[in-house]
Formats: C-alpha cells, sequence, structure tokens
C-alpha cells in the first residue's frame, strides 16, 4: 500500500466511529428484525417440512428403519437452518450495506458509492480476450463504482458461465469466471491489446498474440505478458513494455495480495482496463448476521481492498493524459 493510503486509516477509523454513533441504533434494529426471521413460524413451518423428507422410504429400500430416518430427518433439519441463516445473512448484509459501504467509503473519496444496478455489461468481458465462449448465464454481488483522480471505475463481484447438454439433455453449468471484475477508464490509449494472466501449469500464447519477456522479477515469475500482433509497425512491444513499468507491476500485484486471491488476470486495449481477480470466496464482507457490527477490526479488510485499487489508478497515473 501506498504512503499515501495510510493517511486515509485514521480518517476510516474517525468516520466508522461517526457512522455508529449516527446509525447503529438503526442498523442494530435491522439485525434484530433479520435474526427474528430465523425462528418465525414461516421459517419453523419450513425447517419441520424440509426435516419430514428424511422420513420418506428410499426407492428401493425393502426394511424401514425408522432410526436411520431420524437421523436423516435430523440432518435435513440441521442444512434447512443452516441454509436459512446463510441466506437471511445476504439480505441482512444487502440492507446495512447500502448505506454504510457507501458513507464509510467517502473517506476516499465523496463519488465512490455502492449500487447492485450499476454493474459492468457483459460485453467488456466477451471482448476482452481472456474467456472464448459467450456468456449464457451471470448473477451479481457487490457493486462498487465512482471517480478517482479523474478516472472512472467500476469494481463489481459477478459469476458467470455457459451451459451445455449432453446426450441425454441434461445440463451442465460451465464457470468461465467467479471472483471480483474491476473496469478502469483511462484517460490514455493502448493501441495493441495486452494480456497480463497468471501462471499455470497449461501456459499457452492466444491466437493472434506475442509474449513479451520481461527481465528477471517477482511479476515475470508469477505473470504472462502478451501483446496482440496486429499492428503494423510492430509497436505492440514496445507499447506493453512502456505500460509494464515497475509502479505498474508492483501495484498490480499488490491488488492481488490484498484481495488474497490465487489467480488475477487482465486485459488492456483503448482506454479500457479491465483486471478479473478469480476467488471462490465472498469478498467485500461485513459483520456476520449473528455476529457484532460495531466491530471495526472486521472492516480493515475493505480499507485494505480499496486501498490497493486507489493506490493503483494513484500510482499508475492513470488519468495522465499522455498517448502512448
Amino acid at each position: 500500500m501506498s504512503s499515501s493510503m495510510n493517511k486515509y486509516r485514521n480518517d476510516f477509523a474517525i468516520r466508522f466511529a461517526q457512522l455508529m454513533q449516527e446509525r447503529l441504533p438503526i442498523w442494530k434494529q435491522t439485525q434484530k428484525e433479520e435474526r427474528s426471521s430465523l425462528y418465525s413460524l414461516v421459517s419453523i413451518a419450513g425447517y419441520i417440512l424440509v426435516s419430514l423428507l428424511g422420513f420418506i422410504p428410499g426407492k428401493n429400500e425393502t426394511n424401514y428403519d425408522l432410526n436411520l430416518h431420524f437421523i436423516i430427518a435430523v440432518i435435513c433439519f440441521i442444512v434447512a437452518v443452516i441454509i436459512n441463516i446463510q441466506t437471511t445473512n445476504k439480505t441482512y448484509q444487502t440492507r446495512v450495506k447500502r448505506t454504510f459501504f457507501s458513507e464509510l467509503l467517502h473517506v476516499f473519496d465523496k463519488n465512490i458509492k455502492y449500487a447492485r444496478n450499476q454493474k459492468i455489461p457483459s460485453s467488456y468481458f466477451e471482448n476482452c480476450k481472456l474467456y472464448n465462449h459467450t456468456i449464457e448465464i451471470r448473477t451479481d454481488d457487490d457493486v462498487f463504482y465512482g471517480n478517482y483522480k479523474d478516472v472512472d471505475f467500476t469494481i463489481n463481484e459477478t459469476d458467470f458461465g455457459y451451459e451445455t447438454r449432453d446426450s441425454k439433455g441434461r445440463k451442465h453449468y460451465h464457470s468461465m469466471f467467479k471472483g471480483a471484475a474491476m473496469l478502469f477508464l483511462m484517460n490514455k490509449q493502448i493501441k495493441s491489446r495486452v494480456l497480463i494472466r497468471s501462471k499455470t501449469l497449461l501456459n499457452f500464447t492466444p491466437q493472434d498474440f506475442e509474449k513479451v519477456e520481461l527481465e528477471s522479477c517477482d511479476f515475470a515469475k508469477k505473470y504472462n505478458v502478451f501483446v496482440e500482433k496486429n499492428i503494423a509497425d510492430g509497436s505492440g512491444q514496445i507499447e506493453a513494455r512502456y505500460l509494464l513499468n515497475t509502479a505498474f507491476m508492483d501495484r498490480l500485484m499488490q491488488i492481488q495480495t490484498s484481495f488474497k486471491v490465487s489467480k488475477m488476470d487482465c486485459s488492456i486495449f483503448g482506454n479500457e482496463m479491465l483486471v478479473m481477480l478469480s476467488t471462490n470466496k465472498d469478498l467485500f464482507e461485513m459483520n456476520h448476521l449473528l455476529g457484532k457490527i460495531d466491530d471495526i477490526k472486521q472492516y480493515y479488510h475493505l480499507f485494505d481492498e480499496f486501498a490497493s485499487v486507489l493506490s493503483f489508478i494513484e500510482v499508475l497515473n492513470l488519468s495522465s493524459k499522455t498517448k502512448l
């Protein structure tokens, strides 16, 4: 994290305390309402109904074992309770996040907002050259957007993929991506598309791209860099090397570190920079429904995540009007 971001940490704590003083009674009431729904008559009826499924005899069951079915019924009951807690927790977090996250992130800039309906259009993912299939199914969670240092950006938790059918007509889902997608609209133009991909066991050069050889460094050990070959004057390699300066590489790696994800890919073309952080865990989480909402320690991860993103914008000088 850059030193310029460290100055915000104390402001973050102060703003957190202010928000808790102003809004804690309202948020606690929200928490109480959602907790109460876990043992409402509707929920209890649902638990019992699901548990009764455990007493249904199996298709090929010849000797009905009541003790075994009782155990299955108990397991069904517990699973129903756990699923309801998870679902209700998501509803609770969404209700609080609408006000809490936006106001807390104003520490960095008043233009940063939380809004689930401002997602990144699927066309960006389909045209980025990181994926080779049309998106057929997509679900979205948290979305943050705003402007920082004259750069528009959107951070979007998303999960997308497509379906196929086997010979028996059964559907099979194929995941293309799950995690956090980040779109930055730069004030400079990249003429040759640049792809940055985490190294895996199977590393290959995409069609119509060529590999950019980097000097020995931590970045080169973790990522492969490719540039499109269709530029007549061959300036793609030069452009990619110009872009991949030390600041760029350090800050890009810092984003992956801050979000604690194992895989990161990036596509850059024109004024668009798309960073894809792959993970199966929920990001941008706040306190659990059954936890304490006013414990600041559980929100420092949010600070670190956004500090890394804004440092990326700041240090890269994405707002520069320089033409490559």
